[in-house]
């Protein structure tokens, strides 16, 4: 919901999609500093103790911002602000909410449980760009705003009643940045996990940004109000939800390697048809094959590093993970949005389509994904014995 109100009513401020980016970078670089520590911090102290702290300062942030515009004294660096704010509980949270997950199951439906974690994002970014959509149309951003915020209540209940098991394995003892080293050299000594990183970076970069930039598109492309961002982005949402039930209905039926292999030029595809056209209801169907492509992509990347790596080091690797997330997204939106001022917004989706396109084709050329298909990343397994193929899903 913040997503579809907060762009337009800072691009209704503004006329800019520089302030996009820069919104962007303010609420994800705190979350990119932070991230790996976050990690550390996972795999040390109660997961379910840090959600609710970073979940309640976000509320907090949520309220603020409705105030401010209720009173008509929300500005472009409130924006900004709030976002730094918001942007440095999710740097401490995302990684405990990842690793979070698998604590609240038996062991035996780890897979299953993350795969229901990744229905209820999928279907939230369906029914969230929806519902603000409708209220934006009907009384304005700020009953949009003002609902935003009284969902952490939700979500703040529902972990103060939640019964997570105590993690496995054993806490990482040293120095902070001892325990971050040896999170990333298992990263980087993991041939799998590397490349996870490497698509989860670019597909943030080319494929994620999108989303911020929605106002922009709606308006320059298709020359659209703003909050007309809230269709594209129902169509995004849509997509994801109907990828997600493939996916359920396809999981042991392909490898990882072939969804990328299908998942990623669809992406590039899919930001190439938004940008070909001044049609709006062309640009619904290319958010529509966004939502398809990314949940293919983010699917196969959740499955890999939540249900193949051990729980000690599951925090520290879902940091990395969550940091090439993190770093992408604003990075992309600060790109996008500067070039979409410079040269013009359409021709900025067409450059980000290309490069996309280029990495895609050379993953698949060079048959990297394989590497993809990896039943278990473990400490105690060499890079050949971890080459163990398990169709769709680790196991």
């Amino acid at each position: 919901m913040q997503i579809v109100a907060l762009p337009a009513i800072l691009f209704d401020l503004t006329d800019s999609a520089t302030w996009l980016g820069v919104s962007s970078v303010a609420s994800m670089l705190p979350a990119v500093i932070l991230t790996p520590y976050a990690g550390v911090l996972a795999d040390r102290v109660s997961r379910r103790k840090i959600l609710i702290i970073t979940q309640s300062v976000q509320m907090v942030v949520a309220f603020v911002l409705f105030g401010w515009y209720s009173s008509g004294t929300l500005n472009p660096w409130g924006i900004v602000g709030c976002g730094f704010i918001a942007g440095c509980a999710t740097g401490i949270q995302t990684a405990a909410w990842q690793s979070f997950v698998p604590l609240l199951v038996p062991r035996h439906l780890l897979l299953e449980a993350v795969k229901l974690n990744s229905a209820q994002y999928t279907l939230a970014r369906a029914l969230g760009p929806a519902v603000a959509g409708v209220l934006v149309k009907v009384s304005g951003p700020g009953l949009a705003l003002f609902v935003d915020a009284i969902t952490f209540v939700l979500v703040i209940g529902a972990l103060v009643v939640s019964r997570p098991r105590i993690g496995g394995g054993v806490r990482p003892e040293g120095s902070v940045w001892a325990v971050m080293r040896g999170g990333a050299s298992f990263v980087w000594r993991h041939r799998p996990l590397r490349l996870a990183m490497e698509v989860a970076f670019l597909g943030a970069v080319c494929g994620q940004a999108l989303q911020f930039m929605a106002p922009a598109v709606a308006e320059r492309v298709y020359g659209h109000p703003s909050t007309d961002n809230a269709g594209l982005l129902v169509a995004l949402g849509c997509g994801a939800v109907a990828s997600w039930l493939f996916f359920q209905w396809s999981a042991d039926r392909f490898r990882r390697s072939t969804r990328l292999t299908v998942s990623l030029p669809l992406y590039a595809v899919s930001i190439a048809v938004i940008a070909s056209t001044h049609a709006y209801a062309v640009g619904v169907v290319g958010f529509t094959l966004n939502g398809l492509a990314h949940v293919q992509l983010a699917m196969s990347l959740n499955t890999l590093i939540q249900g193949s790596v051990p729980d000690h080091v599951r925090g520290r690797t879902t940091s990395f993970y969550v940091l090439g997330l993190l770093a992408g997204i604003p990075t992309g939106s600060f790109v996008m949005g500067r070039l979409a001022d410079v040269i013009g917004m359409r021709s900025a989706l067409l450059i980000d389509a290309a490069v996309f396109g280029a990495f895609s084709a050379y993953l698949i050329a060079t048959g990297r994904l394989r590497h993809m298909d990896v039943a278990r990343v473990g400490d105690h397994h060499d890079e050949a014995d971890e080459m163990i193929t398990a169709p769709g899903l680790a196991t």
